[in-house]
């Protein structure tokens, strides 16, 4: 795949699978812009590492996806910085427990449509006019399987993560007349990230009996697929959501 040229902007691009996003596109030849809300230092090394690995170009933002006057401004910035953006990867999340509890503030429920849709949605207006603009783009939104089947305790994160999907395949027709591809990428337990950190052995030995094949993802696996769904690779894909999840709701 080669992204040599292109600007790509990934979300909560600090750790976790949003590094590995980050690295992938360096890899392929993009010019990254590493997007954090906190971990200052880990984004910082991020961006090192794509330096160290032969590209120096690669810059650090720091904005809450939640606040749409901190992405526009950001989102302003990169643009001057590198003249146009041609890749989104809305990666940005939370993953806490969102379980319908009537005793629990309706803020646990909330902060995971709050962050994981409202915050995707931010990011896919303050870019999209570069993008209809140019008359060229891809969108990749990191999604989850807890958008396509019941998890209990995380229906606010499953109802974000849900509205993400549908969001994907409106904006696909939405923007395809104007040469923008819009996907999304649906990972399943992905090893060193938040989520699965929170999980304890003993249950996370049980989810992953469930895998077809027999183990966690790990997160450069997930950025293939969302590399993949930005490059000239998939010219004939949008509005689609790939599943990454090694076989765990086939």
């Amino acid at each position: 795949m080669d992204l040599n040229g292109r600007v790509a902007v990934v979300t909560g691009g600090s750790s976790g699978i949003g590094r590995a996003v980050c690295l992938r596109l360096a890899q392929a030849g993009a010019t990254v812009a590493v997007c954090f809300r906190s971990g200052k230092d880990e984004a910082r090394r991020t961006a090192d590492d794509i330096a160290d690995a032969g590209d120096p170009t690669a810059t650090v933002h720091a904005f809450d996806v939640t606040d749409y006057s901190e992405v526009t401004t950001a989102m302003g910035e990169i643009v001057k910085a590198h003249g146009r953006v041609d890749i989104l990867v809305n990666n940005a999340g939370v993953g806490d427990a969102s379980a319908v509890v009537p005793m629990n503030p309706p803020e646990e429920w909330t902060d995971s449509v709050r962050t994981n849709l409202f915050g995707t949605f931010h990011c896919v207006k303050a870019v999209s006019l570069h993008m209809l603009v140019a008359r060229s783009g891809a969108i990749v939104n990191v999604a989850s399987v807890a958008g396509l089947v019941g998890i209990p305790g995380l229906s606010g994160y499953g109802a974000s993560k849900a509205g993400l999907i549908g969001m994907t395949r409106s904006l696909s027709r939405e923007f395809a007349p104007h040469g923008v591809r819009v996907n999304a990428v649906a990972p399943g337990y992905t090893a060193d990230t938040g989520m699965v950190a929170r999980i304890g052995e003993e249950k996370l030995a049980e989810l992953t009996s469930r895998v077809a094949l027999g183990r966690l993802a790990e997160p450069h696996e997930v950025a293939d697929a969302a590399v993949f769904l930005s490059s000239d690779e998939s010219t004939y894909i949008t509005g689609q959501t790939l599943v990454v999840d090694g076989g765990l709701t086939a």
